[in-house]
């Protein structure tokens, strides 16, 4: 019973840790949404959706072929040293991204203003991410999420008491501070672990960089597909509609966002591990059963925690041009649940690795999901895109269900 209760206590504080930080990433968004003038949000929802999707484009997914193969190795050197090679390798793609955004950012409207800051912010989350993702799968769960809360949590409650107490918060402003705040986020753990490393015996493993950016590459086709399902809508809306509506959209499809990011706290970082270290197929059955029912029961209970939110969210924001389309938050959700409940599938293939099968389903939905939401946002309008993404929900699902079906796993 002791054990038990012990392990409640801990997962108790590693989702509040967890939800926590992110919630109050999503109480400054939703803060902003009222202080700043509709088009002054829109360029940040924007700013934050380019962040966010140059997250995985940095990591080329290495991440989903070096923590497969480093879970399973022995030797406490080797894994120090491809851990190390690996970091090489995301110095070398930080360099070129430099270089190539720095061009191209400047050519870009909305982040001209701000392009060293928009680079560096880029760079200083995907490495926060990696480091979250190795602590996650060393199992030190607490130490992962108390580097997530502090990055996201003390950041986010000062730039919202500035704006609370009518502070005049420029994006130049939020973006120097949530910069600081990554920086000191990445130096802790960096601290901690530095005297554990063998730097003198550190060669780089080449052999393990080209082999992981040649299975990796497939991952990296089908996260970026996956990224233009979750984010692209949100480029063509300001395309076709402008700045202000993308930020209402935005605005909504953060919300929605926030249903993959409590699926991935409390189902996935917690399980999945657990499924790939499975030693015989009868373990893993059983785990990926629970697994199934974890992704349904979770998706379901945020969906309903969101849609009972919204109504007093919107009240104290008080736009009436953000009340007006609210019905767009109804499709995002059922989108955003089907992504997130066909996980199950997802998953199937990548630890049976049938890798090309979870690029061909992504390829498939990304291609169907970018000419869905051109149409139908041109002619339908916002609503038009909101209707795209449930029906790429629904499309991703399908591929997902069909592929493991017919591969019978």
């Amino acid at each position: 019973m002791q054990l038990l209760s012990h392990f409640s206590f801990y997962k108790l504080l590693n989702v509040f840790l967890r939800i926590s930080g992110i919630g109050s990433k999503f109480l400054i968004f939703t803060l902003l949404s009222k202080y700043l003038t509709d088009i002054e949000f829109g360029n940040y929802s924007l700013i934050t959706s380019i962040i966010t999707m140059m997250i995985f484009i940095l990591g080329v997914d290495f991440y989903n072929f070096s923590i497969r193969e480093i879970l399973t190795q022995k030797d406490s050197f080797i894994i120090q040293n491809n851990i190390l090679s690996t970091l090489v390798l995301y110095l070398f793609i930080y360099s070129l991204f430099f270089l190539i955004g720095f061009f191209v950012f400047n050519l870009v409207d909305f982040t001209k203003e701000y392009v060293l800051l928009v680079l560096f912010l880029c760079i200083t989350e995907h490495l926060s991410q990696e480091i979250y993702r190795l602590l996650i799968g060393f199992n030190k769960i607490l130490l992962a999420n108390i580097l997530l809360f502090s990055r996201t949590f003390v950041w986010s409650v000062y730039i919202g008491f500035l704006a609370y107490s009518g502070e005049i918060v420029s994006i130049d402003f939020i973006l120097q501070v949530w910069l600081i705040s990554d920086s000191v986020t990445i130096l802790i753990p960096a601290i901690l672990y530095l005297k554990y490393l063998r730097l003198k015996e550190f060669k780089i493993n080449y052999k393990w960089i080209f082999n992981g950016l040649k299975i990796s590459s497939l991952f990296f086709i089908s996260t970026i597909f996956l990224k233009l399902i979750e984010y692209a809508n949100r480029f063509i809306v300001d395309l076709f509609l402008g700045k202000e509506i993308a930020g209402i959209y935005t605005f909504y499809s953060s919300i929605a966002i926030l249903i993959t990011v409590y699926v991935n706290t409390i189902v996935i970082s917690f399980e999945l591990p657990s499924i790939l270290k499975a030693s015989d197929l009868d373990q893993q059955k059983l785990l990926f059963t629970k697994f199934k029912k974890s992704l349904l029961v979770q998706t379901v209970v945020v969906s309903i925690i969101l849609l009972l939110l919204i109504y007093p969210i919107l009240t104290w924001q008080d736009k009436s041009n953000f009340k007006e389309y609210l019905p767009i938050l109804f499709f995002m959700i059922i989108g955003v649940g089907l992504m997130n409940y066909s996980l199950y599938y997802h998953f199937k293939l990548y630890v049976k690795k049938f890798d090309k099968k979870l690029v061909k389903t992504l390829v498939i939905s990304g291609v169907a999901s970018l000419i869905i939401a051109f149409i139908l946002t041109k002619f339908l309008g916002v609503y038009g895109a909101a209707i795209a993404f449930t029906l790429s929900g629904g499309i991703l699902f399908l591929n997902r269900f069909i592929e493991v079906k017919r591969l019978n796993i």
